[in-house]
């Protein structure tokens, strides 16, 4: 065995599922590698039922959990388990480098680690391993937001000079400093409407850079601050793109990076490969469950019998947001959406996953729902891979984060509805989006989704909330986006009749497209993707 990856992994789950994925192809490209995977109990038991119904050489992937395995799942415990798990880490590490002769594996050659946390225990890292040992970040991301989100700003840059000018410094503390930088998210503390410019996709104003529909992104601001502080000082980056769906974009993010000496491995999506496994379903087909994500509810299972039978195949709209990023800040757009689907002249059966503790519906419109026969509200567990696979679902509409719950977003069988990003997996089989932005990076990734030559996805824009509201440089959107009730009620009318237009159905093309790429990637040997794999062993 010569080569040897360990990796920190964050614990939440939308970043330890592709990993997860990505450690098994890593394996499958090199016999001779081996992987430590160190990440926290609350998190372990759900990697190693995943690993189950995975082909992969056991004997080589090593999973060692740290922290309490009895904590209880909540958003809170996200805080607790990064102090754990860090801790446990460095001890680990410190194992792992240690020269002696009675240890099975090699010392690791490299180090992965997760941006999500790793920031926090970045330097301690690097001090351990020396300067013999490459670093890459694993984002969990596509392309185009990894530099918006890590480097452009230079947030370390823009918080060290306000925090040492005393005017600018205003009597904040270096910590207000750091919340108002990102909530800013344009190189300063403040927005002030300049033009930014994001390789890949058009330009946009500083305020509708964060949709704010999950209120002000401050809650973040430590873990992005410390991974643009960890962006600097790591060799390289992992992120989940590709040609297929951000063609704009590899090369000049490459190009960024190649100048700072660091690079870049976009390996596309990771997850399992029933999901490219067109025996499960996808193309049309009444309910081609896949075999390790059959669909357990019967009331669903019921719902699309019923609505493929009636409609067809394709005729469903697939609703979930998370469970962190629903639009808590506007209950009053979700109502409308509802309101508008119930009154439609031509039926859209719809399915809407609450996902979550913050996702909720009151409890009369769930009775309108059900009472109408046109819709299904669904606050149990659902198999999402097996509703898109069904062959019933045509539409998907989504916060637009890359995967399952950005930043502190937890895993949960009893509460979290979702096995990985509603974006991927919808691709996966076909199936274009519409995009509601909440949080984080999802405004970035809604234009990058629905603009270009090939767009995949319609972006609602009068949902939008507070700093967010303001005129847009895209020529696509409304000339004024006052996220009132009428406005968006309006277009929620115009969005829905248009996925049975000319749009809707190129939309559906471009979709399939992006499909069927994915899946040739996935075959192909010496696929762009493939090659990058076999680049990032390696390295």
């Amino acid at each position: 065995m010569s080569r040897h990856i360990a990796t920190l992994l964050s614990p939440a789950w939308g970043h330890a599922l592709p990993y997860l994925h990505l450690a098994i192809r890593l394996l499958r490209t090199d016999p001779s590698l081996v992987i430590t995977i160190v990440q926290h109990n609350v998190v372990v038991p759900k990697m190693k039922r995943e690993l189950e119904g995975c082909k992969y050489d056991a004997r080589r992937l090593s999973i060692l959990g740290v922290g309490s395995a009895n904590a209880e799942f909540t958003p809170a415990i996200m805080e607790q388990a990064t102090k754990e798990l860090v801790g446990g880490w460095l001890e680990i590490l410190a194992g792992l480098m240690a020269t002696d002769a009675s240890t099975k594996w090699p010392r690791p050659r490299t180090v992965h680690m997760d941006f999500l946390g790793g920031g926090f225990v970045f330097q301690p890292t690097k001090k351990l391993l020396g300067l013999s040992v490459k670093v890459v970040m694993f984002t969990s991301s596509g392309v185009t937001t990894m530099p918006d989100v890590l480097d452009t700003y230079n947030f370390p840059r823009v918080v060290r000079k306000i925090s040492e000018d005393e005017a600018k410094r205003e009597g904040r503390t270096q910590q207000k400093i750091i919340v108002d930088v990102i909530t800013a998210w344009n190189g300063s503390d403040k927005l002030d409407g300049r033009v930014l410019h994001i390789p890949g996709i058009p330009d946009i104003y500083d305020y509708e850079h964060i949709a704010r529909g999950a209120g002000d992104p401050d809650g973040v601001a430590s873990v992005i601050y410390s991974a643009a502080e960890m962006s600097a000082g790591v060799d390289a980056f992992i992120a989940l793109g590709s040609a297929a769906l951000e063609p704009g974009s590899i090369s000049p993010v490459r190009d960024f990076y190649r100048a700072r000496g660091q690079v870049v491995f976009a390996v596309g999506p990771q997850m399992h490969d029933s999901y490219f496994d067109d025996s499960c379903g996808g193309s049309g087909g009444p309910l081609p469950c896949p075999r390790n994500a059959k669909l357990s509810n019967e009331k669903l299972k019921r719902f699309l019998e019923d609505k493929f039978q009636k409609h067809g195949p394709r005729s469903v709209l697939y609703i979930s947001f998370g469970s962190l990023f629903f639009p808590r800040a506007t209950p009053e757009h979700v109502n409308a959406m509802v309101d508008v689907l119930l009154q439609l002249d031509e039926e859209l059966p719809f399915v809407f996953v609450l996902a979550g503790k913050l996702a909720s519906l009151p409890e009369d419109i769930v009775n309108r729902i059900h009472n109408s026969g046109r819709g299904l509200v669904c606050d149990f567990w659902v198999e999402q891979q097996a509703v898109l696979q069904s062959g019933c679902v045509g539409w998907v509409l989504t916060h637009g984060g890359y995967k399952c719950g950005r930043h502190f977003l937890y895993h949960d069988p009893r509460t979290h509805l979702s096995r990985f990003s509603s974006i991927t997996e919808s691709l996966t089989q076909g199936i274009p989006l519409i995009v509601w932005p909440i949080g984080a990076e999802q405004a970035v990734n809604a234009v990058l989704l629905s603009t270009g030559p090939a767009p995949v996805a319609i972006e609602l824009f009068q949902i939008r909330a507070g700093a967010q509201l303001g005129p847009s440089l895209r020529s696509d959107a409304p000339r004024n986006i006052t996220g009132t009730l009428a406005d968006a009620t309006a277009e929620f009318r115009k969005t829905f009749a248009d996925l049975k237009s000319a749009k809707g159905r190129a939309l559906v093309r471009n979709a399939l497209s992006v499909r069927k790429l994915w899946r040739q990637e996935r075959a192909v040997r010496d696929s762009d993707p493939a090659r990058e794999l076999l680049r990032l062993v390696e390295y």
